[in-house]
């Protein structure tokens, strides 16, 4: 979880020269943490090394700092797959598109409306709003992901295509993985699931779940606060920490 800043992906065309990551993200033991100190949308990423499909969960203790952010702001820990150099239409298997992005948590912009926390998937699945969160009242919960093997949920195996931009079309030129992934939320302290635990979660109707597709390309995590039409409200903090991994 060192910061890396990734302006190509992230930043650019998000917030334009606007977006801020330098200076705004802070450091404390296993916590990371995204505090806009000023009115420009702010972000900090983090690279990995993995791709998604070798993924089977990933869990997180993610926080909104109660009193701090407006109803309208737009916060994130999400994370989508890309490598930080080249252009998503020229090389759309190692660059972001819609069905390959998961918002582990996403305010505002999600489908639960002004004022509301949710788990989203750019473009495809069951989108989940957090019941009894709000932005400005804050939250703190442990976030659980993890990769169904069995495929339950009927996932489709390969995709031929993604979209940019919700309008765009874009042709892989190869069949890509797609696989099968659900998010819970939990108090915090301990994953949401292990195991066989997971497995009986899937059913759960507040579980998100998405058929994401597997790019050429590492996951990148990422803080984002775009505001309300990238004007943010400065202070605003969120956070995540202790971020861990388990792998095939």
């Amino acid at each position: 979880m060192e910061p890396s800043c990734d302006h190509v992906n992230v930043g650019f065309p998000n917030c334009g020269d606007a977006a801020r990551c330098e200076g705004e993200h802070i450091k404390s033991g296993s916590t990371r943490t995204l505090r806009a100190t000023s009115d420009k949308c702010s972000y900090v990423t983090f690279k990995t090394d993995l791709t998604l499909d070798q993924v089977l969960q990933l869990d997180a203790e993610a926080f909104i700092a109660p009193g701090t952010c407006s109803r309208q702001d737009n916060l994130a820990f999400w994370f989508f797959q890309t490598i930080d150099t080249g252009d998503a239409l020229v090389e759309p298997r190692s660059h972001w598109d819609a069905f390959s992005e998961v918002d582990l948590f996403e305010t505002y912009i999600g489908p639960g409306g002004v004022n509301s926390i949710n788990t989203n998937f750019a473009a495809t699945g069951l989108h989940m709003q957090w019941k009894n969160f709000t932005i400005v009242g804050g939250m703190r919960q442990h976030i659980t992901m993890w990769q169904d093997v069995e495929n339950a949920a009927g996932c489709p195996t390969t995709r031929k295509a993604g979209m940019l931009g919700g309008l765009t079309t874009i042709e892989y030129g190869a069949s890509l993985p797609v696989v099968s992934i659900f998010v819970a939320h939990c108090a915090p302290g301990a994953p949401c699931c292990q195991g066989a635990e997971c497995t009986k979660l899937q059913a759960d109707p507040k579980t998100a779940r998405g058929c994401i597709t597997v790019k050429d390309a590492p996951l990148l995590l990422a803080l984002s606060n775009w505001g309300s039409g990238h004007h943010v409200t400065a202070g605003c903090e969120i956070g995540v920490s202790d971020v861990a991994v388990r792998t095939k």
